[in-house]
This record gives C-alpha cells, sequence and structure tokens, in this order.
C-alpha cells in the first residue's frame, strides 16, 4: 500500500462523493461471462445467473479526483426501483487495485454513518472478510439480494451467501437507503438522475 495513487477508500469515498458522473453503462455490456465453475466463456444469451438478464435501473461512477475507482449499476426484474424491493443486484467493476482491508474498512465505516451497532458491525465484518478476495482492476463484485438472503459474486462465479437478512438489506443500503453518504450515486442507481 505504498504506491502513490493508492489512497485509504474512505478517503476516496468523502472526495469523490461530491464529484460523481454517470458511468456509461456499456462498459458492462461487453464483460465475458463464465459457466458456474468459471472455466468456460458463455455468451450473455445462454447465461445461467437470473441477475445478468435483469435490466439496468440506473448506473454510476464514484471518483476520486481524476481517478475513477469504480463504475456501478443497479438491476431489478422489471428495471425499476422500489425502496422495498426484494430482488435487486449491485455491479459494481473495479478500476483500481484495492486489498479486502480497504474494502471492509469502508464498509464498516459506511455501517457506522448508517448507524448500524458496533456489535453486528464486527460480526458482519468478520463474515465479509471470509468471502472477499483483494480485488484488481477489471474485477467485478456482484451483490445479489433474493428471498431475503444475499449472493456475492466475483464476476459470475459465486463467492458467498449472507443468509442473515438485516446483513443483507444493510449492506445494499450503504449505495440505496435514503441515509446514504453516497446520495448522488443513489440517484444515479435507482434512476432519478
Amino acid at each position: 500500500m505504498n504506491n502513490l495513487f493508492t489512497v485509504k477508500w474512505s478517503v476516496w469515498a468523502i472526495v469523490a462523493a461530491a464529484i460523481l458522473r454517470p458511468v456509461n453503462a456499456s462498459s458492462f455490456d461487453n464483460a465475458t461471462l463464465y459457466s458456474p465453475n468459471n472455466s468456460v466463456p458463455i455468451s450473455p444469451t445462454r447465461s445461467t445467473l437470473p441477475w445478468q438478464r435483469w435490466p439496468v435501473v440506473g448506473d454510476a461512477t464514484l471518483r476520486w479526483g481524476p481517478w475513477v475507482i469504480y463504475d456501478s449499476e443497479l438491476r431489478t426484474p422489471n428495471g425499476r426501483y422500489h425502496h422495498q424491493d426484494s430482488q435487486l443486484a449491485l455491479v459494481i467493476k473495479y478500476q483500481r487495485n484495492i486489498e479486502n482491508e480497504d474494502l471492509l474498512t469502508a464498509t464498516d465505516e459506511q455501517w457506522q454513518h448508517l448507524g448500524i451497532q458496533a456489535g453486528k458491525r464486527a460480526k458482519w465484518l468478520r463474515m465479509l472478510a471470509q468471502i472477499w478476495p483483494d480485488v484488481k482492476q477489471g474485477d467485478r463484485l456482484i451483490f445479489v439480494l433474493q428471498d431475503r438472503q444475499g449472493v456475492f459474486y466475483q464476476d459470475n462465479r459465486q463467492i458467498g451467501i449472507i443468509s442473515d437478512p438485516e446483513m443483507a438489506r444493510s449492506f445494499i443500503n450503504i449505495w440505496l437507503s435514503p441515509q446514504t453518504a453516497y446520495p448522488d450515486i443513489r440517484r444515479q442507481l435507482i434512476g432519478q438522475s
């Protein structure tokens, strides 16, 4: 983490929230899809993951100065967002290398912002530490909320399940809660800008 361009994730989040710009959704359209065992490329029309066929509600880019941190998009089965939706997918395509530890720190800070109790945060972060990899530029982490649980994918490979409905909803609320620290990203993701 001694790289000149590597800045703690929390600093990126604070600065970037003020300078967000929409992302071109086509950046996701050309992603290579893989079979569930991640060995055989498949075409988007043969995808076995339902969220991949869901229409995009909105998209956003998190920037820090001239650097793009990630591009994101929200998908739902009908392409519209309602705050009580029980099925949605948040796709984040990273444009920088970010260590697992920095992702966890940023998540903890956002949960603090949303008023999640310290004990719950600590428990949930231990779970996420077992799921999340370090991400490299071009990696996609996808969170799919469905049937009151959350499923994490790295690109198209499932990497973890969150069976606690409160934790799953609290994770997606980092971006979608009206109290989010990222109101511009929220507006763009839910299609209001």
